[in-house]
Protein backbone atom coordinates (compact mmCIF):
# COMPACT_ATOMS: atom_id res chain seq x y z
CA UNK A 1 0.00 0.00 0.00
CA UNK A 2 2.84 2.38 0.91
CA UNK A 3 4.48 1.73 -2.50
CA UNK A 4 1.21 2.59 -4.28
CA UNK A 5 0.91 5.87 -2.37
CA UNK A 6 4.52 6.76 -3.14
CA UNK A 7 3.94 5.87 -6.79
CA UNK A 8 0.97 8.23 -6.93
CA UNK A 9 3.03 10.97 -5.29
CA UNK A 10 5.72 10.55 -7.92
CA UNK A 11 3.18 10.73 -10.75
CA UNK A 12 1.63 13.87 -9.24
CA UNK A 13 5.06 15.47 -8.91
CA UNK A 14 5.75 14.99 -12.61
CA UNK A 15 2.94 17.38 -13.56
CA UNK A 16 4.48 20.34 -11.73
CA UNK A 17 5.39 23.35 -13.84
CA UNK A 18 9.08 23.07 -12.99
CA UNK A 19 11.51 20.44 -14.15
CA UNK A 20 14.50 20.00 -11.91
CA UNK A 21 16.83 17.02 -11.91
CA UNK A 22 19.30 16.46 -9.07
CA UNK A 23 22.05 13.85 -9.34
CA UNK A 24 25.19 12.90 -7.48
CA UNK A 25 28.29 12.04 -9.46
CA UNK A 26 32.06 11.97 -9.44
CA UNK A 27 34.00 14.21 -11.81
CA UNK A 28 37.70 14.31 -12.53
CA UNK A 29 39.50 17.60 -11.92
CA UNK A 30 42.33 18.86 -14.13
CA UNK A 31 44.79 17.47 -11.58
CA UNK A 32 43.33 13.97 -12.02
CA UNK A 33 41.51 13.92 -8.68
CA UNK A 34 37.97 12.57 -8.49
CA UNK A 35 35.59 14.73 -6.48
CA UNK A 36 31.96 14.14 -5.56
CA UNK A 37 29.60 16.72 -6.96
CA UNK A 38 25.93 17.58 -6.89
CA UNK A 39 24.62 18.13 -10.41
CA UNK A 40 21.41 20.13 -10.84
CA UNK A 41 19.82 20.42 -14.29
CA UNK A 42 17.04 22.94 -14.95
CA UNK A 43 14.65 23.53 -17.83
CA UNK A 44 13.34 26.92 -18.92
CA UNK A 45 10.59 26.98 -16.30
CA UNK A 46 13.02 26.28 -13.45
CA UNK A 47 16.05 28.25 -14.72
CA UNK A 48 15.76 30.68 -11.79
CA UNK A 49 16.41 27.75 -9.40
CA UNK A 50 19.73 26.88 -11.04
CA UNK A 51 20.62 30.56 -11.17
CA UNK A 52 19.96 30.85 -7.43
CA UNK A 53 22.07 27.77 -6.65
CA UNK A 54 25.10 28.50 -8.85
CA UNK A 55 24.47 31.47 -11.16
CA UNK A 56 23.91 29.25 -14.19
CA UNK A 57 20.36 28.92 -15.55
CA UNK A 58 20.79 25.47 -17.11
CA UNK A 59 23.32 23.35 -15.23
CA UNK A 60 24.93 23.49 -11.79
CA UNK A 61 27.82 21.40 -10.61
CA UNK A 62 28.55 21.94 -6.95
CA UNK A 63 31.52 20.24 -5.34
CA UNK A 64 30.41 18.56 -2.12
CA UNK A 65 32.43 19.59 0.93
CA UNK A 66 34.67 17.29 2.90
CA UNK A 67 32.54 15.23 5.27
CA UNK A 68 34.31 14.78 8.60
CA UNK A 69 33.83 11.37 10.25
CA UNK A 70 31.81 10.07 7.31
CA UNK A 71 34.48 7.59 6.21
CA UNK A 72 34.35 5.10 9.08
CA UNK A 73 31.94 4.08 11.78
CA UNK A 74 32.11 7.07 14.12
CA UNK A 75 28.94 8.84 12.91
CA UNK A 76 25.81 7.61 14.71
CA UNK A 77 23.64 9.47 12.18
CA UNK A 78 25.15 7.64 9.21
CA UNK A 79 24.79 4.33 11.03
CA UNK A 80 21.07 5.07 11.49
CA UNK A 81 20.61 6.13 7.87
CA UNK A 82 22.25 3.05 6.39
CA UNK A 83 20.68 0.52 8.75
CA UNK A 84 17.37 1.87 10.15
CA UNK A 85 16.25 4.63 7.80
CA UNK A 86 12.59 3.66 7.47
CA UNK A 87 12.27 2.83 11.19
CA UNK A 88 13.61 6.19 12.36
CA UNK A 89 12.46 8.63 9.65
CA UNK A 90 9.22 9.37 7.86
CA UNK A 91 8.13 11.65 5.03
CA UNK A 92 6.87 14.91 6.49
CA UNK A 93 5.65 16.27 3.14
CA UNK A 94 6.33 16.32 -0.55
CA UNK A 95 7.67 19.65 -1.75
CA UNK A 96 5.30 21.14 -4.29
CA UNK A 97 7.11 24.47 -4.04
CA UNK A 98 10.88 24.08 -4.45
CA UNK A 99 12.01 27.31 -2.77
CA UNK A 100 13.01 25.65 0.55
CA UNK A 101 15.07 22.97 -1.23
CA UNK A 102 16.69 25.45 -3.61
CA UNK A 103 17.60 27.74 -0.68
CA UNK A 104 19.03 24.72 1.16
CA UNK A 105 21.10 23.63 -1.87
CA UNK A 106 22.39 27.17 -2.37
CA UNK A 107 23.29 28.01 1.23
CA UNK A 108 23.93 24.88 3.29
CA UNK A 109 26.85 22.46 3.49
CA UNK A 110 25.56 18.97 2.71
CA UNK A 111 26.42 15.63 1.16
CA UNK A 112 24.22 13.37 -0.94
CA UNK A 113 24.14 9.69 -0.04
CA UNK A 114 22.98 7.05 -2.49
CA UNK A 115 22.74 3.28 -2.73
CA UNK A 116 26.42 2.99 -3.64
CA UNK A 117 27.76 5.56 -1.17
CA UNK A 118 31.39 5.12 -0.16
CA UNK A 119 30.32 6.18 3.35
CA UNK A 120 28.26 3.01 3.86
CA UNK A 121 30.35 0.96 6.28
CA UNK A 122 27.31 -0.78 7.75
CA UNK A 123 25.63 -2.80 4.99
CA UNK A 124 26.94 -4.16 1.67
CA UNK A 125 27.40 -1.26 -0.76
CA UNK A 126 24.64 -1.45 -3.36
CA UNK A 127 23.12 -4.33 -1.42
CA UNK A 128 19.59 -5.34 -0.62
CA UNK A 129 19.39 -4.24 3.05
CA UNK A 130 19.88 -0.54 2.27
CA UNK A 131 17.90 -0.77 -0.99
CA UNK A 132 14.94 -2.17 0.97
CA UNK A 133 15.13 0.85 3.31
CA UNK A 134 15.08 3.23 0.32
CA UNK A 135 12.11 1.41 -1.26
CA UNK A 136 9.97 2.66 1.63
CA UNK A 137 10.53 6.22 0.38
CA UNK A 138 11.04 5.99 -3.39
CA UNK A 139 9.27 2.77 -4.41
CA UNK A 140 10.62 1.06 -7.52
CA UNK A 141 13.03 3.94 -8.21
CA UNK A 142 14.86 3.43 -4.91
CA UNK A 143 18.11 2.50 -6.64
CA UNK A 144 18.45 6.18 -7.71
CA UNK A 145 17.30 7.77 -4.43
CA UNK A 146 19.43 10.44 -2.77
CA UNK A 147 19.54 11.32 0.93
CA UNK A 148 20.36 14.99 1.57
CA UNK A 149 22.39 15.15 4.79
CA UNK A 150 23.20 18.57 6.25
CA UNK A 151 26.67 19.04 7.72
CA UNK A 152 27.32 21.10 10.85
CA UNK A 153 29.87 23.91 11.21
CA UNK A 154 32.78 21.44 11.45
CA UNK A 155 31.43 19.39 8.51
CA UNK A 156 30.12 16.42 10.47
CA UNK A 157 26.75 14.85 9.56
CA UNK A 158 24.06 16.73 11.50
CA UNK A 159 20.63 15.85 10.09
CA UNK A 160 18.74 14.16 7.29
CA UNK A 161 16.67 16.92 5.67
CA UNK A 162 15.35 15.60 2.34
CA UNK A 163 15.01 12.45 0.30
CA UNK A 164 15.14 12.93 -3.46
CA UNK A 165 13.45 10.38 -5.72
CA UNK A 166 13.49 10.32 -9.52
CA UNK A 167 10.05 10.38 -11.07
CA UNK A 168 8.88 8.82 -14.32
CA UNK A 169 9.53 11.98 -16.34
CA UNK A 170 13.26 12.23 -15.62
CA UNK A 171 12.80 14.87 -12.92
CA UNK A 172 13.40 14.84 -9.19
CA UNK A 173 10.63 14.64 -6.59
CA UNK A 174 11.72 16.05 -3.23
CA UNK A 175 10.38 14.92 0.13
CA UNK A 176 11.02 16.65 3.44
CA UNK A 177 11.67 14.10 6.16
CA UNK A 178 11.43 14.14 9.93
CA UNK A 179 12.37 11.75 12.73
CA UNK A 180 9.56 9.45 13.72
CA UNK A 181 8.13 10.34 17.10
CA UNK A 182 7.13 7.54 19.40
CA UNK A 183 3.42 7.23 20.09
CA UNK A 184 1.99 8.31 23.42
CA UNK A 185 1.94 5.41 25.81
CA UNK A 186 -1.30 4.91 27.66
CA UNK A 187 -1.20 4.31 31.38
CA UNK A 188 -1.65 0.79 32.62
CA UNK A 189 -5.12 0.19 33.97
CA UNK A 190 -3.92 -2.42 36.43
CA UNK A 191 -2.14 -1.10 39.45
CA UNK A 192 1.22 -2.66 40.24
CA UNK A 193 2.27 -3.08 43.88
CA UNK A 194 5.85 -3.79 44.89
CA UNK A 195 6.50 -5.76 48.05
CA UNK A 196 9.95 -4.83 49.36
CA UNK A 197 10.31 -7.37 52.18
Amino acid sequence: MKAIVLGLLLVVSSVNAWALKIESEYIQTITGQYVKTTKVSCDEASANHCTQICNNPILCQRREPYCRNCAGTSSPLLRQLFTELSHLYTVKSQLTELSPLVKFLAEEDYVLLDLNSVFNYYTPVGGEPFLNELVNFCGDRADSALLVVRLDEVHQPASLNYILCPDGAGQTAAFEVAPRTPGIQQQLKTEIFFNLN
